[in-house]
């Protein structure tokens, strides 16, 4: 498996392409702006989309779903529990941006491009947030649930910071020490860094 982010303009949120390189099958993780660029780093590494996975629903990370599944002719996946989120006029980050018009119905059945992965849910800073996990390689794709040195915001919709800390402490920091953790924002991290992160106990 190959990854590759892409840091997008609003918000700097971290949209992924992760891909078998043998196929090029590829996987386009959270598309919140800036499509011009996603779709120019697809044409660059040469990968095929079959699905937009998106970590959580609120709207800086969902901004281009609609431009980047027509543009591919893919689905989107999202966890259940945050399609009302999704489906929201209410999931808008005025003045700077509007909830999102012409969204795609989710799909049930989660694309993998032919990849390990495990979806794991992690509730907190929304209620369908998840993390994505790709065992064989030590990857976590975290979304806004776990940061380089701290978590995510649970002051928005569905947000809460006891069930946040639950995840990360019985989901994300039992994951094996060596997983590299690549956020919805900002810098890599590891678990083992994490598991001695006081902020956590």
């Amino acid at each position: 498996m190959r990854l590759q982010v892409i840091q997008l303009d609003f918000l700097s949120v971290n949209c992924y392409v992760v891909w078998d390189e043998g196929s090029g099958r590829a996987l386009l993780v959270d598309p919140g702006s800036s499509e011009v660029r996603i779709e120019a780093e697809v044409e660059r590494l040469s990968v095929k989309p079959e699905g937009v996975l998106l970590t959580h629903a609120h709207v800086d990370h969902i901004g281009r779903v609609p431009e980047i599944c027509a543009k591919y002719g893919i689905p989107v996946w999202i966890h259940p529990m945050d399609v009302p989120i999704y489906e929201s006029e209410d999931n808008n980050l005025l003045p700077w941006a509007a909830a999102v018009e012409g969204l795609p119905k989710p799909v049930a059945d989660c694309p993998t491009a032919g990849l390990h992965m495990e979806i794991l849910h992690t509730p907190g800073h929304s209620p369908g947030s998840v993390c994505f996990h790709f065992p064989d390689e030590h990857i976590l794709l975290s979304g806004d649930t776990l940061f380089k040195g701290t978590y995510g915001r649970t002051d928005f919709q569905g947000g809460n910071e006891r069930t946040i800390f639950r995840s990360i402490r019985n989901v994300l920091l039992t994951l094996p020490p060596e997983t590299v953790v690549y956020p919805g924002h900002g810098p890599t991290t590891t678990i083992a860094d994490e598991q001695n992160n006081p902020l956590f106990y």
